[in-house]
């Protein structure tokens, strides 16, 4: 098979934005090679509050090396296997981080269009507010006027009311001081506590860069070519375009059928996410020439950078029991009350399954103490190291019995690093993910403040005969306990917030470190880019969804400039 198009790149969270945007140009002809398969009637993923459910068939599967900082545990390390990527399978957070994040995106490439001010008409171009799926009145839970209602993908408030959303509001006002509310944690100053914003649909849908970006109306263009179960193996380079190899797989993940190639007259933008796009890069010759050359494959650009600088926010669900029988655990785990509750979804569109599991969230700087001891990994002043939202239950799948309330707490502006690579010459072959987790004591001291304000926020009144006592692994751990005992709980406890980026990442025009420059272009390499959260030089302190999309909105916009 060889057939030219004008762009070549992954279905993912960034890679449909392109496909949309590219094709508006009737002149360009665009493929996207997706690995896995279709979203369409894939109810599990559909349903928002499903997302709480592993779900294995859309999912690589992958997991991280052992990690020293988890007491040598590996964790699982979720990454869509289906069209829309992750987008398709996240927790649907829609989360912007801080101004100062993209600010220090500018000032490390030397290009001011990275900056907060520079990208605000590409997150209104991503972003169409829409009412949430009770029609509730909205007012004072966010600020209109740092959001967009016109773009593509669906951004909504909670469309159903959690039974401690009145005792978290409450508690964080008998506290103030951290705690004070924030109207909009979008708004580029997101500290404080507020109200979660999520993409999610007013009919209580996920929206996903597949449901959006490749709406009906978008995949029926005849210059948008969408090819499932694709999996790309390498870029193939001439001298006078790039070319993608792939197979073409059967659903079983069956890869040994015959090496396909289809070449590109413009560019191959790869668009596979922080996993996948080093990969690729690895498996086609870019990256470190003596490292590569040392498991057999034959080296085209040396360039060091590929797969370094892994970035990842740790995670601990932190399980309290709790005097009440109106939380959510028997949603996944009682086949009766679950059956009902979508059965209800069905009919009215209403009910809990149009929501994610959390409604609110929060955000906090770390001590001072702790930066002026480890150095500053934040954007600045204005930007979050910790964030903590509230379940209506334990996350995930519940134990048999207990009712829970869990108290969630990331490190959102970690300083440990780590890298993605492979270790032989099959393509195909899983590769080596080491987050590298607490590798930094700043992200031990950050995780053991974050439990500090856990305990501190359930002390306030409005809990009074609510909570009961930690659960599970946190059963034993105080407000006093120990730095060492703490350690240990969060050694055990931790694992990963599905927010990977980095490994491909930008750095400013002729600089001897990074991957990509300000453009998104390979450095070295002619006719190749990569858009997705692979070229963050630094995580953004915030989930990673909402910034993926706004950078891939303007990739798109500097691709159709250059080649209009």
């Amino acid at each position: 098979m060889q057939k030219r198009y004008c762009s070549l790149f992954s279905g993912g969270t960034a890679g449909n934005v392109l496909a949309n945007r590219l094709t508006e140009n009737p002149g360009f002809s665009v493929l996207v090679l997706e690995a896995g398969g279709t979203n369409i009637d894939a109810f599990e993923i559909d349903v928002p509050y499903f997302c709480t459910r592993p779900k294995s068939q859309f999912d690589w599967n992958f997991t991280t090396t052992e990690q020293r900082g988890l007491n040598n545990r590996s964790v699982a390390f979720p990454r869509g296997f289906i069209l829309g990527g992750t987008s398709s399978i996240n927790g649907m957070f829609y989360t912007r981080g801080s101004a100062d994040d993209y600010n220090r995106f500018a000032e490390v490439t030397g290009d001011k269009g990275w900056s907060w001010d520079a990208l605000q008409d590409y997150i209104a171009l991503n972003e169409r507010w829409v009412p949430p799926a009770d029609g509730h009145d909205t007012k004072g839970q966010f600020n209109p006027s740092v959001h967009s209602f016109t773009g593509v993908n669906s951004v909504s408030l909670p469309g159903f009311s959690q039974s401690i959303d009145s005792m978290a509001l409450e508690a964080a006002r008998e506290l103030g001081g951290i705690f004070q509310y924030n109207e909009d944690v979008n708004s580029g100053t997101p500290l404080g506590f507020g109200w979660l914003q999520r993409t999610i649909t007013t009919q209580g849908r996920r929206s996903s860069s597949a449901t959006s970006y490749l709406a009906p109306e978008y995949v029926r263009r005849k210059n948008l070519h969408v090819l499932l179960n694709a999996r790309t193996a390498r870029v193939l380079p001439s001298p006078s375009t790039n070319s993608v190899g792939f197979r073409v797989t059967s659903k079983n993940m069956n890869i040994t059928g015959p090496l396909l190639q289809v070449k590109a007259s413009k560019e191959v933008i790869l668009s596979a996410g922080t996993i996948g796009s080093p990969q690729i890069l690895l498996n086609s010759g870019i990256g470190n020439s003596t490292f590569l050359s040392e498991i057999g494959i034959s080296p085209l650009v040396d360039l060091p950078s590929v797969g370094k600088n892994l970035s990842d926010q740790p995670l601990v669900a932190n399980a309290f029991l709790v005097d009440t029988t109106q939380t959510y655990d028997d949603i996944n785990r009682n086949a009766t009350v679950s059956n009902k509750i979508y059965a209800e979804f069905n009919k009215t569109r209403m009910g809990p399954l149009v929501d994610t599991f959390a409604n609110l969230i929060s955000y906090f700087r770390a001590n001072e103490s702790l930066t002026e001891m480890y150095g500053d990994p934040a954007a600045g002043s204005h930007t979050p190291h910790i964030e903590i939202y509230p379940e209506n239950g334990f996350f995930l799948i519940p134990p048999a019995t207990g009712n829970f309330l869990t108290m969630t707490t990331l490190i959102v502006s970690p300083a440990s690093r780590g890298s993605v690579t492979i270790n032989n010459t099959n393509p195909f072959a899983s590769p080596l993910i080491d987050p590298g987790y607490f590798s930094s004591p700043f992200d031990m001291a950050a995780m053991r403040q974050a439990l500090q304000i856990v305990f501190q926020y359930l002390s306030a009144p409005a809990w009074d005969g609510y909570v009961l006592a930690p659960f599970g692994l946190l059963a034993n751990i105080t407000a006093a306990s120990s730095d060492s005992i703490l350690d240990e709980y969060i050694r055990g406890a931790s694992q990963t917030s599905a927010h990977p980026v980095g490994t491909v990442a930008m750095s400013a025009k002729g600089a001897d470190y990074g991957v990509v420059d300000p453009d998104l272009k390979v450095k070295g390499v002619e006719g190749l880019r990569v858009v997705d959260a692979s070229v963050f030089p630094f995580i953004t302190s915030g989930h990673t969804q909402a910034p993926v999309y706004i950078v891939a909105e303007r990739a798109a916009a500097m691709i159709k400039s250059e080649w209009t």
